[in-house]
């Protein structure tokens, strides 16, 4: 296992993470002084602990203290975290862990979005950020592009000011079709019933619609066919007029 991170000024002791005879799972009186506020890059063949050393000693020993934190009637609702087996383990601060497992079932759920560090982001940008083309909406993922036409009244001052507008355009970046979720959530027709049949052949496929059951004997109480194909049914209702 190979620790690598930029170089740069001598470090602070209140600037490192020090690692001493770290020995969870494979790893054998690993020391190591980790530099706080800069990129560090753990590589090495399978097998060799950087999970053990990143994952089993530094993040369980920071989510243990920040355990710890918290009220006795809390800490009994928590599972019980055990002191990785470390000789000293110093400088450690709150740590956002990120595994290689999916957060949620949304794609909008992100390191980002559960930690609040996206919302924050986005105020800076705003802030800072000198959008050369249209509004920052424009690259937003999940507003998509409006159009609006008709009155639009103004303020200016104490006074107010109404004028047609023909059509304006609100930019967006999120896709009408799919969202902004990258695919596309239908219903297919086909898994639902087979327009070649009639109703008492069993055109519905949807579990519990038979052709002897009562749901038939409904629809056919209400004017439909029972042995007409589904296909050739019109768009329009083929209720019968209320007298």
């Amino acid at each position: 296992m190979t620790v690598s991170y930029t170089s740069g000024c001598r470090q602070r002791a209140d600037s490192l993470i020090r690692v001493q005879g770290a020995r969870v799972n494979n790893l054998k009186d690993v020391s190591v002084e980790i530099p706080k506020r800069r990129l560090t890059v753990f590589t090495g063949v399978s097998g060799s602990g950087k999970s053990s050393l990143v994952f089993g000693t530094i993040a369980a020993e920071s989510q243990r203290l920040i355990n710890e934190t918290y009220s006795a009637f809390l800490q009994n609702f928590m599972a019980a975290m055990a002191r990785p087996e470390v000789d000293v383990l110093e400088g450690l601060t709150t740590a956002i862990i990120v595994d290689q497992e999916r957060m949620g079932a949304n794609p909008r759920s992100t390191v980002g979005t559960a930690t609040d560090a996206n919302a924050m982001l986005r105020v800076l940008f705003s802030r800072l950020g000198k959008p050369h083309i249209g509004s920052s909406n424009a690259f937003s993922f999940n507003i998509p592009t409006r159009r609006a036409s008709g009155a639009m009244t103004t303020e200016k001052g104490e006074r107010f000011e109404k004028k047609v507008v023909r059509d304006v355009v609100y930019q967006g970046g999120m896709c009408p079709r799919r969202e902004g979720m990258g695919r596309v959530s239908d219903i297919d027709l086909k898994e639902l019933f087979d327009d070649t049949k009639s109703l008492n052949e069993g055109a519905l496929m949807v579990p519990g619609y038979t052709a002897d059951g009562w749901h038939m004997r409904t629809f056919a109480a209400a004017g439909l066919e029972p042995k007409k194909p589904i296909r050739k049914y019109k768009a329009k209702s083929h209720c019968p007029k209320s007298r």
